[in-house]
């Protein structure tokens, strides 16, 4: 006869035992202690990756049900409306059926509960069957109770949010069924199709007013509907001609919108109201579709700003960028009392942990190698590497043991530790620059060109077998009158993305594409490159140095161009961007890019390129860190630093690490503030 742990027959009844159900609560017919689970509410990890909540059994020891067979939850599958208030508790009852296919009440308190959802948002906290909701977001959440003998059920909420932001003048002026004419208002940013990181920091939703002082936004997915009213009025909109409205998204209604509908889309329309006319007219924009990545998207961007001379590291979920390691408006200093004065061309390790980077200091002109440090700035391991100096680039080794070296057409390795000399790579006839070593280690891709922005290059590969250079081979020969520069291979390491252009500085033909690793199927990332302000454009943005995202649900890459932020800024500053990739559209031969996002940590009169990409070891990470800059936080030079609850400009003033020029009240007024 089959047994559990405690020796009692798991398909048997035992008629006297079930007569009363306190002695499952109190724990006499519990398994061994091995598979006792006891506890009261907590955090846990949910299906997938996903988050959630997990409750025991109120501190009782979990049954093992002598005779259980299955578990069925009530309510069963139901939906309940949240309105982002205060959420009433859900109460469930466990029944379960026994071998004899008899039914019984099983009391919460001998049962394991747990709450989990597939995302990132939290499900909610879950006690002996009691599961209060998490009021901000809907969703399906999945709760389920176990006994000691892994005997379990589930069932499935589903939670809608519906909630209204902001109170319309007159209420009954929006009645009127909403028309989509000439005279509607128009979507500029975010471009239709956009995906965002479930975790991004702050959007600004920006359209054309059409001279309509009143809006009605409407954010409508499978999971909720956000309605929000507002007058549009922003402080870095004002200036717009012809008119624009914009509202600025803050951390609550974000989790409404995207954490109610991570991995999936909403429809977003501006409703204009018209008084024009008796009565008002309701003119609504055409919807666009925007989407969020299942999980949060993670790591560090370490990128070049030429505003600050030198590289800063910003995070996807904050505002703030640090200063890492830069020369203006004052050069990072090291206790030998060398000061840097100019930092450019850097490549970080995968795992975030290293850097490499051209430094020029009042010391040396050469390739630094250093470790990554929580805190800025980075800790200087090599500053001597012969014959490096600017303009050169450097890959590390996946293993971080080595760094290859490219530096006037050659390309050599050294050791990561000690900058030594190991031997020079084979390349034969080709001049290299620009590699990368694919995350496996195998083999490194590069472009065959002798400077920082060579044309007529071709991409080539080089493999790296048992600590072996092989001979390179082309992998993918150039257009004509075109170049194949910046390549960077995926996290998988099956794609490589690449810029292809003319060559040269302020090429603005450049253009984003990806090719597989074999080079059978290159792909134009045209909703990336030319998708702008919601229009779909010629692209000739000067689109270039792609670089990965950690992995995730999406593939990402973030690039620099010089397009425009929807009415905010013009054409002309180049700025880091990201799109996601969807590389199963790659795999058929179909652009696999989705439309662009400014990325929401720069200064709006910074200057910036070449955004790496990285898993983060920094102490922002997990919500610290932060400096000057930002979303309307002012360019890097500012001579005045402004202390938390100073009144303060988001286009001229700086606030102190740690705080940013923020406004509470849609642009009217600005305070430094600290991080929410």
């Amino acid at each position: 006869m089959k047994t559990n742990g405690s020796g009692i027959p798991r398909g048997g009844l035992w008629l006297g035992t079930l007569l009363t159900f306190a002695a499952f609560a109190s724990g006499a017919f519990s398994c061994s202690s091995g598979d006792d689970t006891t506890g009261g509410a907590g955090n846990g990890t949910g299906a997938s990756g996903g988050a959630g909540a997990t409750g025991g059994a109120g501190g009782h020891a979990v049954a093992c049900i002598p005779g259980l067979q299955s578990i069925a939850l009530t309510p069963a599958d139901s939906t309940v409306t949240l309105d982002g208030g205060p959420a009433t508790p859900i109460a469930f009852t466990a029944t379960g059926t026994l071998g004899d296919s008899s039914t019984v009440t099983i009391p919460a308190t001998s049962l394991a509960w747990s709450a989990t959802r597939p995302d990132a948002t939290p499900p909610g906290t879950i006690v002996d069957g009691v599961l209060t909701p998490y009021p901000s977001a809907g969703g399906i959440v999945t709760v389920t109770a176990e006994d000691g003998c892994a005997v379990s059920g589930s069932t499935t909420v589903h939670f809608v949010l519906d909630v209204t932001i902001g109170q319309p003048s007159d209420p009954l002026a929006w009645d009127g069924l909403p028309v989509t004419d000439a005279a509607s208002p128009l979507v500029v940013y975010p471009s239709d199709k956009t995906r965002f990181p479930r975790n991004i920091y702050r959007t600004l939703f920006q359209w054309r007013s059409q001279g309509y002082t009143e809006f009605r936004l409407v954010y409508t997915g499978d999971n909720s509907t956000v309605t929000v009213y507002t007058d549009g009025v922003h402080g870095l909109c004002a200036a717009a001609n012809p008119a624009a409205g914009c509202w600025e998204v803050d951390e609550l209604a974000w989790e409404q919108i995207a954490g109610s509908n991570a991995g999936g889309t909403v429809s977003w329309v501006v409703d204009g109201l018209d008084t024009s006319t008796d009565p008002p007219t309701v003119r609504r924009s055409e919807p666009i579709e925007l989407g969020f990545s299942l999980q949060n998207v993670e790591g560090a961007i370490f990128y070049w700003s030429t505003t600050s001379a030198g590289i800063r590291r910003g995070r996807i979920s904050q505002q703030n960028p640090e200063d890492y390691i830069v020369a203006k408006p004052v050069g990072t200093s090291y206790p030998d009392g060398e000061t840097v004065k100019c930092v450019a061309c850097h490549t970080v390790s995968r795992d975030g942990r290293y850097m490499a980077a051209p430094v020029q200091s009042t010391n040396t002109d050469s390739l630094w190698i250093l470790e990554v440090t929580p805190d800025p700035p980075p800790t200087p391991l090599v500053e001597q590497i012969p014959n490096t100096k600017g303009h050169g680039f450097g890959t590390i080794s996946p293993d971080n043991a080595n760094v290859v070296v490219a530096y006037g057409g050659d390309m050599w390795m050294v050791d990561r530790a000690t900058g030594a000399f190991i031997e020079d790579l084979p390349l034969g006839a080709l001049a290299g620059t620009q590699p990368d070593w694919r995350p496996d280690g195998t083999e490194l891709v590069f472009a065959t060109g002798g400077n920082d922005s060579p044309g007529n290059a071709a991409l080539a590969l080089i493999p790296y077998t048992n600590g072996a250079w092989g001979a390179p081979s082309i992998l993918l020969p150039p257009p004509n009158n075109k170049t194949n520069i910046f390549p960077m291979f995926s996290p998988a390491g099956d794609w490589i993305a690449f810029s292809q252009g003319k060559g040269g500085h302020g090429d603005n033909t450049a253009q984003l594409w990806v090719t597989s690793h074999d080079g059978a199927t290159s792909v134009e990332l045209v909703n990336a490159n030319r998708v702008t302000s919601n229009q779909m454009t010629t692209g000739q943005y000067e689109n270039s140095l792609p670089t990965w995202a950690p992995p995730g649900d999406y593939d990402w890459i973030a690039f620099n161009t010089k397009r425009a932020y929807g009415v905010v800024l013009p054409q002309g500053l180049q700025q880091i961007w990201v799109a996601a990739i969807d590389l199963d559209k790659a795999a058929n031969g179909e652009d696999p890019s989705y439309p662009a996002f400014r990325v929401p940590f720069q200064g709006l009169a910074e200057n910036n390129h070449r955004a790496y990409w990285t898993l983060d070891i920094g102490a922002g990470g997990t919500g610290g860190g932060g400096g000057t800059g930002g979303q309307g936080g002012g360019p890097a030079p500012c001579s005045n630093i402004l202390t938390l609850g100073e009144v303060c400009d988001p286009l001229e003033t700086c606030c102190e690490s740690g705080s940013y020029c923020d406004s509470a009240d849609g642009g009217v007024t600005w305070v430094c503030t600290a991080p929410a």
